[in-house]
């Protein structure tokens, strides 16, 4: 019995020092074989300054780690970043290191990223670094099954950054403070993917801005048909700042095009839902907040979006005889209704619109009223508007608790109707601009701005 205990210890010590050693053993070779592999197969220089290699930190699985690590552009894009960052954590069954082929992940973790994806005005998308292949492939097309596949089982994303720019669509899309993880079993054609997500995000489409650093989550359950390439929402709940939706249907990427079919809405009807959309940099308490009324977004987005095309677009936001008051703050604002459509019916961006037949509000008893509709954005909007009302602006830090260092004084009076367009206005062409009524604004004083939020 000693002498078998013997043995065991032996051979339990000799796999505790090959488990120790190996990653010093091996770590020069495979960090020159994985290098000289990824920049042979891709149009673009793959760098790190540090890879570590354990096979005792997460064992039974493997632990590889690269630091500091880089993917730069070649042509067209060239010298520009595609992907870099502080931190890229792999844990994998330690025979994984030595297959070719049919690899499984058990865990990979990105800190500190920033992902730069980037589409020039010809079409040509920096994230295409694959080197196409100048020979046939030696093996028959019935071999194909031997292609090299990848199955992960869950991921992390912390503290990253995402940028996407388009120049053919003329839009650009930022992530800051990006927080996500997802785990499920990937391994399968169809699998359910369970995510969370939190960032601020910032979207520009044709000069316009519009989100501006809100506040996004997403909590969500997606079915992945990896064959198809299609996403589908199952159980879900987003937030835009605090406003909350839910989404139903999927996005499904071709070859040629991206094919969405979305639809989404409120939850629920608070007119809270409403205040909630105000970036907090500005107002402060939301929950707080006294409200009557009610609050609903309700849209759908369908169709393929290319160099061309955008989805077809029904979204209503409505609100009927609501109010809100700050429980600290003297005055209220009631007999809030709110009707606008946003609505795209063929596809092309140029044919988006925006009619609001019903804006009304009363503060301190003084009733405001606009209409109108905006169309034509991509080229010359056009806008129709009507406003008819008063506004006393010594009542806004009354109402809302906004962060302004000094008074804020002025009575606004209009009751108008206008129809112009951008260009007429920047090029101060008056004489292509209808204005019928009297506008005024008499008393107005302000001093030294709103506070730093930055």
């Amino acid at each position: 019995m000693k002498k078998a205990l013997k043995i065991f210890g032996i051979i339990f010590g000799v796999i505790i020092i090959l488990l120790i050693a190996a990653p010093f053993l091996f770590k020069g070779s495979l960090e020159k074989m994985l290098k000289k592999t990824i920049n042979e197969n891709l149009n673009a220089t793959v760098n790190w300054e540090k890879l570590d290699l354990s096979l005792l930190k997460s064992f039974p699985d493997a632990s590889l780690q690269l630091k500091n690590f880089s993917v730069i552009n070649k042509i067209p894009f060239e010298g520009d970043t595609l992907v870099s960052g502080k931190n890229l954590a792999l844990e994998l069954g330690i025979m994984q290191l030595f297959k070719s082929k049919d690899l499984k992940v058990d865990r990979i973790n990105l800190e500190e990223a920033f992902i730069n994806i980037k589409v020039d005005s010809l079409g040509h998308a920096n994230y295409n670094i694959m080197l196409e292949e100048t020979e046939e492939p030696s093996k028959p097309a019935s071999d194909s099954s031997e292609n090299f596949k990848f199955e992960l089982q869950q991921y992390e994303i912390k503290n990253s950054r995402i940028s996407y720019s388009d120049e053919t669509l003329k839009t650009h899309f930022i992530l800051r403070d990006f927080q996500h993880k997802g785990k499920g079993d990937l391994s399968e054609e169809i699998s359910k993917l369970d995510t969370y997500t939190e960032t601020r995000a910032s979207f520009k489409m044709d000069g316009t801005e519009y989100l501006s650093n809100h506040k996004i989550a997403l909590d969500a359950v997606f079915e992945i048909d990896l064959k198809n390439q299609k996403y589908s929402f199952l159980d879900n709940e987003a937030k835009i700042n605090e406003l909350p939706l839910v989404f139903t249907g999927f996005v499904q990427l071709h070859d040629e095009n991206t094919e969405v079919d979305l639809s989404f809405k409120t939850p629920s009807s608070d007119f809270k839902n409403f205040l909630a959309l105000i970036p907090e940099e500005y107002v402060k308490q939301i929950s707080d907040v006294q409200t009557t009324g009610d609050f609903i977004v309700d849209g759908k987005l369908a169709g393929f979006v290319d160099d061309n095309h955008i989805p077809t677009m029904d979204i209503k936001i409505q609100s009927n005889n609501a109010s809100f008051k700050y429980p600290d703050l003297p005055k209220k604002v009631d007999q809030i209704t709110l009707d606008l459509l946003v609505k795209n019916e063929t596809g092309f961006m140029k044919d988006t619109y925006v009619n609001f037949p019903n804006i009304t509000f009363r503060i301190d008893n003084e009733p405001f009223r606009m209409s109108g509709s905006a169309r034509n954005f991509t080229e010359n909007p056009l806008i129709n508007l009507a406003v008819q009302g008063s506004v006393n602006l010594a009542n806004l830090n009354q109402i809302m608790p906004l962060e302004i260092d000094q008074d804020l004084n002025g009575i606004f009076k209009a009751d108008i109707t206008a129809n112009f367009d951008m260009n007429s206005v920047e090029k101060e062409q008056y004489q292509n601009i209808r204005f019928n009524g009297n506008a005024s604004l008499t008393g107005f004083s302000y001093d030294a701005g709103f506070k730093d939020r930055f």
